[in-house]
């Protein structure tokens, strides 16, 4: 996984790209990037993370509908947003399961991926 500062870096040359720190009223506890995928042409969420200490709170949930809310609303949005996540993140799969990402399989480098549509 990326440090929070790479992916900071990185959004500033992925055309379209938003990266949004998640706070639990003042304290910072996560970091989202999300985005247009030129490859294509989807919104996808490149990163997600709820730090391990607020884990299993609900946080990651509220955070994660808040992005999905906020890509539905964006000028630009698909009618699909894709994530992915490593094989072995039980957390991961259980998140995007419970905020309604359907399970698309194995992508070519390894990861699960899901989607979950949005509507017209």
């Amino acid at each position: 996984m990326v440090s929070n500062l790479y992916s900071i870096a990185e959004c500033q040359f992925l055309y379209g790209f938003l990266s949004r720190a998640i706070y639990n009223n003042d304290v910072l506890i996560g970091f989202t990037m999300f985005g247009l995928d030129p490859d294509d042409g989807n919104y996808w969420i490149y990163r997600f993370m709820i730090d391990e200490r607020f884990q299993g709170q609900g946080h990651g949930y509220h955070a994660m509908l808040l992005v999905i809310d906020e890509i539905r609303k964006a000028s630009d949005r698909t009618d699909l947003i894709m994530i992915g996540y490593k094989p072995d993140n039980e957390l991961a799969r259980k998140l995007y399961r419970k905020s309604n990402f359907r399970e698309e399989g194995i992508s070519p480098w390894g990861e699960c991926l899901r989607s979950i549509a949005l509507p017209s």
